[in-house]
């Protein structure tokens, strides 16, 4: 009895695994849209200085966040969305 009952779970997560993989669309992927937006602005003082400049002087660091749309290349309908967080220091 208990091993019917294993066998018949076993054979419910086989097809639910399987049906998902076969939902998941793993077609290659193409960017529809890109955004890019300025989260903050700050000064980042550099006592020491620098590699381009020696002498005690200020930086501006810059956080965007980077949003993606990409879109399913086989028309499946499927979309996905990537949002990354990024700083960067200029002179």
């Amino acid at each position: 009895m208990k091993k019917s009952i294993a066998m018949i779970l076993a054979v419910i997560l086989m097809v639910s695994i399987i049906g998902t993989v076969l939902a998941e669309c793993s077609h290659s992927w193409y960017t529809v849209s890109t955004s890019r937006r300025t989260l903050s602005v700050s000064t980042v003082a550099k006592p020491n200085g620098c590699i381009q400049l020696s002498n005690p002087h200020t930086h501006k660091k810059y956080t965007y966040e980077l949003t993606q749309i990409y879109v399913c290349s086989k028309g499946c309908g499927a979309t996905k969305t990537v949002v990354t967080r990024y700083s960067e220091e200029k002179h």
